[in-house]
C-alpha cells in the first residue's frame, strides 16, 4: 500500500472514530467538524510531494498571514498551519529513503552548506535559550521557528524536489494578489484607516500597521517588477503589472516614506543591472522603467495633493541619520532603557513587553539586540551576509533569480533599519519568506 493510501486509510479511521463519538454524544458537533477539516488537511499535506508543499508555504505566508491574526489559545492559527506544513514536509523528507540518498549526491551544495545552516540553527537555538532564560513561553517564538524551519527546508531539500525560483515567485505573487484584493476592498470602503492624533488617515491595512503594510507592498512591487523583467509567461507578466499598480496605490495610501525612498534607489539599480547583464531583455527592461517614469511624472500634479507628498518634502537631509529617518527621539529613548543597556548575550526574550515600554524600538536590529542579545544579532547578520554574498556571485554569473532575490532582500534589510517585522507574527513569517526566496535562488544557481 502506498503512502497516500496509508494516509487516507488512517484519516478515514480517525474520521470514523469522530463520527462515533458525535453520535454517542461524547463530542461536540462543531468541534468535530473543525477537527475533521483539520484532519483532512493533515492527510492532504502528508500525502503531497515536497514541491507542492513548499509552494503552498510560499503562497500561505504571502496571503493568509498578511490578514489580521486569528488566535486560538494564544497561537496564530495560520502560523500554526504554516509550522505544521513545514514539520510534515520535514518528517516526510526524513522518512523517505530515496530523498536521503538524493541528499548525499548534492555535492555542489555541501561545500557551502555549513555556514548557512549554522546561522539558521544557531539563531533558532539561541532564541529558545533567550526565551527560556527569561522565563517566557515558547509560544512567542512560533512565527520565528516556523520561518526558520521553512528556510532550513529550502536549504536542505534536494534540488530535484525544490520548486524553481520563478514558480516560488508566482506563488508569493498569487498570495500577494489575494492580500491586495482584500486591502483594496478595505481602502475603498474607508476601513482600516489610522484614527490616531498624529497619523490620522494613514492606511493600516489588514495587518493593522501602516509601516509594515507599506514594507509588504513594496516587496510585492519589486517581486512583480522582476516577474515583468524575467518571467517567461506573458500572462504572468501582465498579471504582475496589474499587481504592481494595485500595490503602489496601497503603498501611497499608507503615506510611508521609507519604502518609497528605498524603491526609488533600488528600482533604477535593478533596471540598469538587468539591462547590462541581460542584454537580450534590455529593451523590454528599459521600456518598462521608462513607462513607469513617464507615468509617475505625468501624475506629479495629482501626487502633489496627497499628504504623502508633504511628508516626502519634509525629510531633513542635513541632520543625523536618526533625524533624517525620523527616529531620533524613539532611538534615544529605547537605547537608554536599562533592559537594552543590560541585554548582554542572552537578551530579554522574544516576548516583547510593549505595554511596559510604551513603544517599539523602530528597528529590527535594535529589537534583536533587546530580545536575543548580541549573539542573536550576530547570527542574523551572518545569515543575511552569507545570503547576499551568494546572490552577488550569482549576479556575476548572470543569473536572473539571484538578481531578483538580491534586490528584494536588500530592500527589506534597508527598510528594517527603521521598522521591525517582529511587531506581528505575519510580518515575521513574511521576512523569512523573503530570506527563503533568496536561499532558493542561491540553490537554483548551485551556490549553496
Amino acid at each position: 500500500m502506498s503512502k497516500a493510501h496509508w494516509g487516507w486509510a488512517g484519516g478515514g479511521a480517525a474520521g470514523l472514530v469522530l463520527a462515533i463519538l458525535v453520535a454517542w454524544g461524547r463530542f461536540p458537533l462543531v468541534l468535530a467538524a473543525v477537527s475533521a477539516v483539520a484532519l483532512a488537511g493533515i492527510v492532504v499535506l502528508a500525502t503531497m510531494s515536497n514541491r507542492p508543499k513548499l509552494m503552498l508555504m510560499f503562497f500561505l505566508n504571502a496571503c493568509l498571514l498578511v490578514v489580521a491574526k486569528r488566535d486560538i489559545g494564544g497561537i496564530d492559527f495560520v502560523v500554526l498551519l504554516s509550522m505544521l506544513t513545514a514539520l510534515i514536509t520535514a518528517f516526510g523528507f526524513a522518512a523517505n529513503k530515496r530523498t536521503l540518498n538524493a541528499t548525499a549526491t548534492l555535492t555542489p551544495g555541501n561545500a557551502n552548506f555549513g555556514a548557512v545552516h549554522f546561522s539558521l540553527i544557531g539563531f533558532a537555538v539561541w532564541a529558545i535559550i533567550s526565551t527560556l532564560s527569561n522565563s517566557q513561553s515558547l509560544l512567542s517564538l512560533m512565527p520565528w521557528i516556523s520561518g526558520i524551519t521553512f528556510a532550513i527546508l529550502i536549504s536542505w531539500t534536494p534540488l530535484s524536489q525544490l520548486p524553481s525560483f520563478a514558480s516560488a515567485r508566482r506563488a508569493v505573487l498569487a498570495g500577494g494578489a489575494i492580500a491586495v484584493t482584500y486591502d483594496l476592498y478595505l481602502l475603498g470602503t474607508g476601513r482600516a484607516l489610522n484614527v490616531g492624533t498624529f497619523n490620522a488617515g494613514r492606511f493600516v491595512g489588514s495587518l493593522g500597521d501602516y509601516e509594515l503594510v507599506a514594507e509588504f507592498y513594496g516587496a510585492i512591487i519589486l517581486l512583480g517588477l522582476t516577474a515583468i523583467f524575467f518571467d517567461n509567461s506573458r500572462i504572468w507578466r501582465l498579471a504582475s503589472g496589474a499587481l504592481l499598480v494595485s500595490s503602489f496605490i496601497l503603498l501611497l495610501a499608507t503615506q510611508s516614506r521609507g519604502p518609497i525612498v528605498i524603491l526609488c534607489a533600488v528600482v533604477p539599480m535593478l533596471a540598469l543591472t538587468s539591462a547590462f547583464l541581460f542584454r537580450e531583455s534590455a529593451g523590454k527592461t528599459l521600456a518598462v522603467v521608462g513607462g513607469l517614469t513617464v507615468a509617475i511624472f505625468a501624475s506629479i500634479g495629482t501626487l502633489s495633493t496627497l499628504p504623502l507628498y508633504a511628508r516626502l518634502t519634509s525629510i531633513q537631509l542635513d541632520g543625523s541619520i536618526e533625524s533624517t529617518l525620523n527616529r531620533a527621539s524613539v532611538w534615544d529613548y529605547f537605547t537608554q532603557l536599562p533592559g537594552f543597556v543590560e541585554s548582554g548575550l542572552i537578551g530579554n526574550g522574544f516576548d516583547y513587553p510593549y505595554e511596559q515600554i510604551g513603544t517599539f524600538p523602530h528597528s529590527l536590529y535594535l529589537w534583536l539586540l533587546w530580545s536575543g542579545g548580541i549573539v542573536i544579532l550576530v547570527f542574523f547578520v551572518l545569515l543575511v551576509s552569507l545570503i547576499l554574498c551568494k546572490l552577488l556571485r550569482g549576479i556575476f554569473l548572470r543569473r536572473t533569480a539571484s538578481l531578483s532575490a538580491a534586490v528584494i532582500v536588500l530592500y527589506i534589510l534597508l527598510d528594517e533599519v527603521k521598522i521591525e517585522a517582529a511587531r506581528t507574527s505575519p510580518s515575521v513569517c513574511f521576512l523569512w519568506v523573503v530570506l527563503s526566496l533568496a536561499i532558493l535562488a542561491s540553490r537554483e544557481q548551485r551556490e549553496l
